[in-house]
C-alpha cells in the first residue's frame, strides 16, 4: 500500500466510478482492503467505497433481502434478517470465512469481486439466487449472480461499481445446505457445494446445484439440476441421487494444485453432492434418501 500514488474517498456509488474512471494510471475500488494488503498494490490508486452509502443488510416491505457491497462478512455472520433467510445458510459460510479479525474487515463484495474460483460466498448466493446490482455514473444493471463472472478474476464489471446484492423473497422458505472441504479451518477450499430446493405440492419446484473451486469460475451444476426438478419426492430414489451426484461431478473442470488433484475435486463433488442432496431432502420432511457416511451430520469444515 506505501507505493500507492492517491487514496480518494467516494462519498457516493456514483462518485466512486467517476473517480475511477478519472485516472491517471490504473485505479482500483477498496472497501475492506484485505486482499490488497496481501502483497504489492497491482494499481496506482484506490477509491475508498466505505463511505459511499453501501453497507448494511435490510429486508425490503415484498421481503427481498438487500447486502451492500461494503457490508463486512462478520455483520452477515450475526444479521437477524439473514439468519431467518433460508435457514441461516449464508450466515453459516460467512462465518467459514477466515478468522473473526479478517471477517470484521473484509466485505461481501470483495469476496465477490475478486472473482476467484474459490470464493467463499459464492456458492452459497448462487444456490439462493442472488442478483447483482452494479452500477456506473448515470445507470444501474441487475444480473443474475451466475453472469457476473468471466474467468479467473475477470468480471462483468469493467469499471463499474458492484453496489450490493438482492436475495428474492420467494427464496426465503428454500432449504439450502452448503459444505467447504478445506485442509485447515482457514485454508483455501478445495471444494465448495450448495444444494438448495423448493418443494411445491410434493413435487420439486426449484433446484439449485453450486460449486466453488472446481471450475475457472464458480458455476452452477444445470445438468444436475434437470435431473430432479418436477419430480416428486416419493420418485427420488438413493440410485437416482447417486445418478444427480456423478452428473454434477462431471460437469466441473477441476486442476490439479499444490493442494489437490483434479482428480480427488471430482469425486468430492460427487461424495458432498450426494450428500447434501439428501441432507436437503431430509429438510423437505424426506427419509428415505439414506446412506452411510462416515461424515454425516459435520457442518462443513477441515478435511
Amino acid at each position: 500500500m506505501r507505493d500507492l500514488n492517491e487514496y480518494r474517498i467516494a462519498t457516493s456509488p456514483e462518485e466512486a466510478v467517476a473517480m475511477l474512471k478519472a485516472g491517471p494510471g490504473k485505479g482500483r475500488y477498496i472497501a475492506g482492503g484485505t486482499d490488497l494488503y496481501l502483497g504489492p498494490p497491482d494499481c496506482d490508486f484506490v477509491v475508498d467505497i466505505n463511505q459511499a452509502g453501501l453497507g448494511g443488510i435490510a429486508s425490503t416491505n415484498q421481503g427481498d433481502v438487500l447486502i451492500g457491497a461494503a457490508t463486512p462478512l462478520q455483520d452477515c455472520v450475526n444479521s437477524k434478517v439473514l439468519q431467518k433467510f433460508a435457514g441461516g445458510e449464508v450466515c453459516k459460510v460467512a462465518g467459514q470465512c477466515g478468522n473473526r479479525p479478517v471477517r470484521t474487515t473484509a466485505t461481501i463484495g470483495g469476496n465477490i469481486c475478486n472473482a476467484l474460483p474459490s470464493a467463499d460466498m459464492v456458492p452459497v448466493l448462487m444456490a439462493l439466487d442472488a442478483v447483482c446490482f452494479i452500477v456506473d455514473e448515470e445507470s444501474q444493471e441487475s444480473i443474475s449472480l451466475n453472469e457476473f463472472f468471466l474467468g479467473p478474476r475477470k468480471t462483468v464489471l469493467d469499471k463499474r461499481l458492484l453496489a450490493g446484492l438482492a436475495l428474492p423473497q420467494d427464496v426465503a422458505s428454500w432449504v439450502c445446505e452448503t459444505y467447504k472441504l478445506t485442509r485447515s479451518a482457514e485454508d483455501i477450499a478445495l471444494v465448495q457445494i450448495a444444494v438448495s430446493m423448493a418443494v411445491e405440492d410434493g413435487a420439486l419446484a426449484q433446484v439449485r446445484i453450486a460449486l466453488g473451486s472446481v471450475a475457472p469460475v464458480p458455476m452452477r451444476c444445470q445438468l444436475a439440476e434437470e435431473q430432479l426438478v418436477g419430480l416428486k419426492l416419493a420418485e427420488i430414489t438413493q440410485d437416482l441421487v447417486e445418478i444427480v451426484s456423478v452428473i454434477a461431478a462431471g460437469e466441473c473442470k477441476p486442476i490439479d494444485d499444490h493442494r489437490a488433484s483434479a482428480e480427488y475435486r471430482v469425486d468430492m463433488v460427487r461424495v458432498l453432492t450426494k450428500r447434501l442432496i439428501c441432507r436437503v431432502l431430509a429438510g423437505h420432511g424426506m427419509d428415505s434418501c439414506k446412506y452411510n457416511d462416515p461424515t454425516d451430520g459435520d457442518n462443513g469444515g477441515a478435511a
